[in-house]
């Protein structure tokens, strides 16, 4: 980062649209108008103690302006505090997303210096290695993806192609996929339908993302055997969508933050370490951003219910 010379640092428009800030909340700007309002009610003092007498009239005067400087100071303490969050949440992705990169990066190292360090490979070994890194190779490329649509939000960059589908077929193909690894832990899907197919205008490929992180995010914080209940059906002008786990659920404390960027709630990290944190996040502003709504209901120790509506179509 230059060193910026003192009169580009007092162009502070410039500055507060480079930390992609209003005025109200930038922190440089709120500095300056501190300064012309403490200058303007110094002289605005002086002049009325040299006409006015009364000093009823300038005790009045101080403490109108004293009170308003009062609100500026709080403006700017609020500004600091949201740029020393952002540092802290910083710090924080930056240890996240290295833990995450390492994983798969570790599991590619090891599974090729098994292979070099063997005279001979058989055909199987080879096989079953090329997958093991295949997998940690998508899961990287997962993870950029991810940080490339948050950053595509922020600058406003975010597109969808919007078409028509079925949300019957897309839940039940992506269930399919997600059939063994339920399996593994003594889970199954019980999946609810209306009679006639769901028909939807939206993202295909953004809206198999929510489904599939949806359902993910069931799978892996359920903490017994059992069912995951997935319903679809008639919402007006809308198809709803939803899953039950019977999980972890999300402590009270930490319920509204659960679409926030980077957030992961407390209890969850001792059933699962992995993640960004962004899942949910996008998968709202991808739902919004398509005409609909997300949400969910949840009781610590008792599992979650997520949803989500999509506008209805016309096959």
């Amino acid at each position: 980062m230059k060193k910026r010379g003192f009169f580009e640092a007092l162009n502070v428009v410039d500055r507060c649209r480079e930390l992609h800030v209003g005025l109200l909340q930038c922190p440089h700007f709120l500095f300056v108008l501190m300064g012309v309002v403490i200058s303007a009610a110094i002289i605005t003092t002086h002049i009325v103690a040299s006409y006015y007498a009364e000093p009823e009239t300038v005790v009045s005067i101080i403490f109108v302006v004293t009170v308003f400087l009062l609100v500026v100071g709080n403006a700017v303490v609020q500004a600091f505090e949201k740029v020393a969050e952002a540092s802290q949440l910083k710090s924080e992705f930056v240890a996240i997303i290295s833990h995450e990169l390492r994983n798969p990066l570790s599991s590619i190292k090891w599974q090729l210096d098994a292979i070099f360090e063997k005279a001979e490979v058989s055909a199987d070994e080879y096989k079953n290695s090329l997958k093991i890194v295949n997998h940690a190779n998508e899961k990287m490329i997962s993870l950029i993806n991810d940080l490339l649509d948050v950053n595509r939000i922020e600058d406003s960059k975010f597109q969808l192609s919007l078409e028509i589908f079925s949300l019957n077929d897309t839940t039940s193909e992506l269930a399919k996929l997600y059939e063994p690894i339920a399996a593994a832990s003594n889970l199954k899907f019980m999946i609810l339908t209306p009679k006639s197919q769901a028909w939807v205008k939206a993202d295909k490929t953004r809206i198999k993302s929510v489904v599939s992180r949806f359902i993910d995010n069931a799978i892996r914080y359920s903490t017994s055997s059992g069912e995951i209940t997935i319903t679809i059906e008639d919402a007006d002008s809308h198809v709803r969508w939803s899953i039950t786990d019977q999980g972890a659920g999300i402590p009270v404390e930490e319920v509204k933050n659960i679409f926030s960027k980077f957030f992961r709630a407390s209890n969850i990290l001792r059933y699962q370490t992995e993640g960004l944190g962004v899942g949910l996040y996008l998968s709202k502003f991808i739902i919004e951003a398509s005409g609909g709504k997300v949400g969910f209901r949840t009781l610590e120790g008792h599992g979650s219910t997520f949803y989500f509506t999509l506008p209805k179509s016309k096959a």
